[in-house]
């Protein structure tokens, strides 16, 4: 490229000596990988004078001399180079091109390449979702396996019920797929990725969003090999919708949202034993600490639950008739069919009886409250929460693991 650009200089120097008025200097591919490079790394700028190539630091004064670039800095002018220096209306191949780039620059650079030559195809191979979901417009192709010298390939069909990236994540899983609550990021994600080795673990967000990941999957013929299910929280379901849910594949936990898993009693008799306290004094104070708490916001908790009871009532408002009289009708009904006031006295005496009877594990089930593990870390002196996720962490957990996966249930089959 450095040599392409005297030989357009001298063209255009001798050819500006013949003529009188002004003529723009031509582009040439050296300009095109400047004007490229900066755009992809706009803190850098690139000097170009004669066969001298410079990086500058837009902070510094001082620049540095090309073979002083980061890996990333170099990587991005090699890969521009390349794509540039490839003929007319060619196939340009590229493997793996989340080496060596931060993933922050990754579609900037391909954008921009992609742009300067659309006459070109671009073929990526890569096993970066994120990339592979970033590319737009692009024809996606998967590789199930290449056995006996063929390959099990498949192109990535469109489909509005998943976003692409979760998409392609389940169609490349050999494990099945297990559709959780939350994100990466989330409680739910961390152990349900330490009880379900044998599973990929999508998380969806929010509980619909799970029961429609689950369903839709199914729906999807060309996913058809892999099996998958769902998992929520309890959230006070009543026995039909946990079963309903269970016939979808979807498994309900014990407890009213993940945190409450801490509270498990087989939890607490291990932190108990590894933390060299005596299970039978603490365990009942950890017991009693969630007793009061419920007791002290009984009238929360009795609200929240009749609060969710009519919810799921309303949300079948509406099944069957169209158009606004048949709404209007549908919805006079389904108000009359609900009583708040009945429904409220119906948890209220199930909270009345959890806290007479010590029902310990139906306080976990209907207390929602994330914070409530912290009222076990009184006990035990330990920000407990924490505590636990570092022994889960741990290449001590199969304990804490097992407890937990013993308490929660099988992931079901769908119903045919």
């Amino acid at each position: 490229m450095v040599s392409e650009s005297f030989t357009v200089s001298d063209q255009y120097r001798v050819a500006m000596k013949a003529k009188v008025e002004y003529v723009t200097p031509p582009t040439t591919r050296l300009d095109l990988v400047k004007q490229i490079w900066e755009a992809v790394l706009p803190t850098r700028e690139l000097i170009i004078t004669g066969n001298r190539i410079e990086t500058l630091n837009r902070q510094d004064t001082k620049p540095y001399h090309a073979k002083e670039m980061s890996d990333g800095e170099r990587g991005v002018f090699h890969l521009i180079g390349e794509a540039l220096s490839v003929p007319t209306d060619g196939v340009f191949i590229v493997d793996e091109p989340e080496l060596h780039l931060h993933r922050a620059i990754q579609a900037r650079l391909w954008d921009a390449v992609e742009a300067a030559r659309p006459d070109c195809t671009f073929i990526y191979i890569t096993h970066d979702l994120g990339f592979a979901a970033s590319r737009k417009d692009a024809t996606k192709v998967w590789l199930r396996e290449y056995t006996d010298g063929k390959w099990d390939w498949e192109e990535v069909p469109e489909s509005d019920a998943f976003p692409e990236t979760m998409l392609l994540e389940v169609m490349g899983s050999r494990h099945p797929i297990l559709f959780v609550e939350g994100d990466r990021s989330s409680l739910d994600y961390f152990i349900y990725g330490k009880v379900f080795p044998e599973h990929t673990v999508v998380p969806c967000g929010s509980c619909e969003l799970v029961i429609h990941s689950a369903c839709s999957f199914t729906e999807l013929p060309s996913l058809h090999h892999n099996k998958c299910g769902g998992l929520v929280d309890n959230d006070g379901r009543s026995e039909s919708d946990i079963k309903m849910l269970n016939g979808l594949g979807i498994a309900v936990l014990p407890v009213a949202l993940v945190e409450n898993l801490f509270l498990l009693e087989p939890i607490l008799m291990i932190t108990s034993e590894k933390l060299g306290h005596s299970r039978d004094e603490v365990v009942p104070k950890v017991k009693d600490r969630v007793f009061t708490l419920l007791k002290n916001n009984a009238v929360r908790v009795v609200s929240n639950l009749t609060r969710q009871e009519i919810e799921t009532a309303l949300r079948k408002f509406g099944k069957g008739g169209d158009g606004a009289e048949a709404l209007s009708s549908a919805f006079k009904s389904a108000c009359i069919a609900i009583d708040p006031a009945a429904i409220y006295a119906k948890w209220e005496a199930e909270i009345a009886r959890v806290l007479a009877e010590k029902d310990y594990a139906a306080a976990l089930r209907f207390y929602k409250i994330k914070g409530l593990p912290s009222e076990a870390g009184s006990v035990f002196g330990v920000k407990f929460q924490n505590q636990v996720m570092r022994w889960l962490r741990g290449k001590d957990s199969a304990s804490l693991v097992a407890a937990i996966r013993a308490a929660i249930p099988e992931i079901p089959d769908r119903a045919k």
